[in-house]
């Protein structure tokens, strides 16, 4: 009974693999170079959805800046999604992040004296914090961790101005792959 488990187990890895690779291909359709697409934290969700984030090398054979994409599932077919603002609600409905997404255009128009964080988006199975944290200072980019709900929040900042709030996130993304929303430090989240 136990090798019959364990062959239904590999069979299920083996479908997904599949499955994966075949998102993999429909996303690599959208770089300059499909061949030289790389893919980072690649993730379902519950409803058998694909996340991730998606580079390629551009005509000068530089890689591009990493960006989010959903693969949502829909009868047994994928309609993929590349997010083309780093801002697509579409895509963190599935991935995770949409509440921070929402709450960060509340506020977006209110002042922020204690100045702007930059809030790493944890959606569903993105690994251990301990990991993500680890990932940012390999790449010398501080950052600390918070306790929201006691649940762990990677946060980055606060910096004096949005912009370069703004850049902080666009450079973690485009070197790492690690998706993040701007919202005002010390703002109620």
């Amino acid at each position: 009974m136990r090798k019959v488990a364990v062959v239904m187990a590999m069979l299920v890895l083996v479908g997904c693999e599949n499955e994966v690779e075949g998102v993999h291909k429909q996303v690599a359709e959208h770089l300059q170079n499909p061949e030289t697409a790389k893919f980072a934290n690649v993730r379902f969700d519950t409803q058998g959805s694909i996340c991730g984030q998606v580079r390629g090398k551009d005509d000068d054979g530089k890689y591009e800046p990493y960006r989010s994409y959903v693969a949502l599932k829909h009868d047994g077919q994928y309609q993929v999604i590349i997010d083309a603002t780093g801002n697509d609600l579409r895509l963190r409905e599935a991935c995770g992040g949409a509440e921070l997404q929402r709450r960060a255009e509340a506020v977006a128009d209110q002042p922020a004296p204690a100045g702007w964080d930059v809030e790493v988006i944890q959606g569903p199975n993105m690994g251990a914090v301990s990991d993500m944290t680890a990932r940012l200072i390999e790449k010398g980019i501080p950052s600390s961790v918070e306790y929201r709900d006691n649940k762990p929040v990677v946060l980055m900042g606060p910096f004096p101005t949005k912009a370069e709030a703004e850049a902080r996130k666009a450079d973690v993304m485009a070197r790492q792959g690690t998706d993040s929303i701007v919202i005002q430090h010390g703002v109620a989240r």
